[in-house]
């Protein structure tokens, strides 16, 4: 039952008596003295039922003996004369002082008895909730002093004790475990309990409701759950403590505005904790669909689903403030205007009484100009250009190819047909439409071609041209983020690199796989395409780097002004590079200054 740890004491018995204003510890040189006297009493380390001798003067007027715990009359001395008292040490005696019981008055040792004892346990209560109590059965248990439960919680107070039985209180943070039961006398034991002590914990058996709304009260039903002391939430950070209510078999308790889907764990005073079988489900929004889909920036939105009631707040794509105002909502059904700016994208709905968020399922598309063609084409500087499509009626400027400032003064302008007069300066190239009530822009699916303009001469090499070519490699560089597919900006083909700089002097990298030194006879011009795009302005500039990267300080620099909004060609004669490059391994576009620009570049090559 038990496992006994023996921590011996060496104990010394050093006894005194006192009779009124005695205190001698010595014998009384008048041998006639009539007095009581006790010099010494033993043996040290004696054991229950072990003889125990008491040594003085005048010992035979000693009518009885009282020790800690047990009494014993004359009658039961096995000797007693002048000098000598010997006595059985009853089972039940404790450690304490001894008093001698004579008709002058007592004679109380100055010093306390301690024995050799043998304890021993022989059963235990084995499951107990925190605050009831437990009993342990056995020997000798009257002389244990303290009892240890698991993670060394230390109870030193009974509620009752006595030698064949202890009674303990079960501490409020006890866990299962076995017990340490700490004994005192001349040889103090700590004795393990060989079975365990199960601790009573809370259980769930059930939530509800479940699902549940943010801020609602749940309510969990179980067993022994008044012992939790705390609720832990999924995506809560911090314990629940605070309970509407809480009784054994249910607790109720407001959902925490943060939580998220997840088991309920319960926390008891021990720190011990108890899990949920089923998950908690929070109710959120859900939409079904999105009328009309796609739909004019301005226009009224039909958003359909359940529990749309819940919704405080909408974020549309593109748009920095979330509407909180709405033209109606209902459990099923919430129309609201679809800002300015908004572009294709889910939506996003915080919820009242909640950090969380939720999604719609489908994209919101908003209606955008479509172009179909542009005629005529080849066309002259100043002619009209007419341009037909859809939705034009929403084209709030154009930019053409070349030209700085977009044109936003048109011939004439419908839904399906625009009018506008070729600025000068306008190079061949695709045209930009910027979108009234949108930060969006849309693109001419052809290029516009001027009558007598300049004719690109072909690549010798392509480095670029809707794909990286075999030869070369993108090294990515540094300071930025970069899409070498991206189909937002095309000035031909399919396909232009997106750049997104997120230092004022990133740089991104190509690399030959075959380094060709120069001047080389059959390469004299580079050649590239750049489309000037969000935070770039008239005086944003980007450093072209034809590089020698075996000697890190000969970097020929050739540096471009941007022009926003439109895909500008620059012509890079070789010759025009600083110092003249004796090679090139390595091709850098870097940014000059411009913090967060975002460029587009197309058709890269040398001839």
């Amino acid at each position: 039952m038990f496992k006994t740890v023996n921590t011996r004491l060496l104990f010394l018995l050093c006894f005194v008596l006192s009779v009124g204003v005695f205190t001698a510890c010595k014998k009384d040189n008048d041998a006639s003295s009539s007095k009581v006297e006790l010099f010494s009493f033993g043996p040290t380390g004696a054991k229950h039922g072990d003889t125990l001798r008491f040594i003085g003067n005048n010992l035979n007027k000693v009518t009885a003996i009282e020790l800690t715990g047990a009494k014993v009359e004359q009658s039961a001395f096995i000797q007693q004369n002048t000098e000598l008292i010997t006595i059985i040490v009853p089972k039940e005696t404790q450690q304490g002082f001894v008093t001698l019981k004579t008709p002058s008055g007592d004679i109380v040792t100055k010093t306390k008895l301690n024995l050799n004892v043998p304890v021993k346990i022989t059963t235990m209560t084995a499951q107990a909730r925190p605050g009831e109590n437990i009993t342990i059965t056995g020997d000798y248990l009257n002389w244990v002093n303290r009892i240890t439960f698991e993670k060394n919680k230390v109870v030193d107070t009974f509620v009752s004790k006595s030698l064949n039985q202890l009674v303990v209180k079960v501490p409020a943070d006890a866990q299962t475990g076995k017990l340490m039961l700490s004994t005192g006398g001349t040889e103090p034991m700590e004795i393990i309990t060989d079975s365990v002590l199960k601790v009573t914990l809370p259980s769930i058996t059930a939530l509800s409701p479940n699902p549940v709304k943010h801020q609602a009260n749940l309510t969990i039903t179980g067993t022994n759950l008044d012992l939790a002391k705390q609720i832990l939430f999924t995506g809560v950070k911090k314990p629940v403590t605070t309970f509407v209510s809480q009784s054994a078999t249910q607790i109720v308790v407001k959902v925490p505005d943060s939580s998220t889907k997840g088991k309920i764990t319960l926390v008891a005073a021990s720190g011990v904790t108890v899990q949920s079988t089923d998950d908690l489900t929070l109710v959120l929004p859900a939409t079904t669909s999105l009328s009309p889909n796609p739909i004019y920036a301005g226009a009224d939105l039909t958003i359909t689903g359940t529990n749309l009631d819940l919704v405080s707040a909408i974020s549309f794509t593109g748009v920095k403030t979330a509407v909180k105002t709405f033209v109606s909502q209902s459990p099923t059904q919430l129309v609201v205007k679809v800002p300015d700016s908004t572009t294709k994208g889910k939506l996003t709905f915080s919820i009242i009484n909640a950090a969380v968020t939720s999604q719609s399922s489908d994209d919101l598309t908003i209606i955008l100009p479509s172009i179909t063609s542009l005629s005529p084409n080849p066309i002259d500087i100043g002619a009209d250009l007419t341009i037909t499509g859809t939705d034009l009626d929403l084209v709030s400027a154009i930019s053409f190819p070349g030209v700085s400032a977009p044109v936003t003064t048109f011939v004439s302008q419908s839904a399906t047909q625009i009018v506008v007069k070729v600025p000068v300066g306008t190079a061949k190239g695709k045209l930009t439409f910027s979108v009234v009530k949108s930060a969006a822009t849309v693109q001419s699916a052809t290029e516009l071609t001027i009558n007598g303009g300049p004719t690109e001469v072909p690549f010798k090499l392509v480095v670029y041209d809707d794909a990286i070519n075999s030869g070369w490699q993108i090294w990515g560089g540094w300071g930025n983020t970069n899409d070498p597919a991206n189909t937002e900006r095309v000035k031909t083909g399919a396909k232009a690199i997106k750049i997104t700089y997120s230092d004022a002097y990133g740089g991104f990298q190509l690399h030959p796989n075959n380094t060709f030194p120069l001047p080389n006879p059959t390469y004299t011009t580079l050649r590239l395409s750049i489309y000037a795009g969000a935070n770039a302005t008239a005086t944003s500039r980007v450093a072209v780097y034809a590089k020698d990267a075996t000697d890190p300080t000969d970097a020929q620099t050739k540096i471009l002004t941007l022009v926003p909004g439109t895909y500008t060609t620059y012509e890079i004669p070789l010759t025009a590079f600083t110092n003249n490059p004796a090679k090139i391994n390595e091709l850098v576009i870097k940014n000059y200054g411009t913090a967060n620009i975002v460029i587009y570049v197309d058709e890269i090559g040398f001839y």
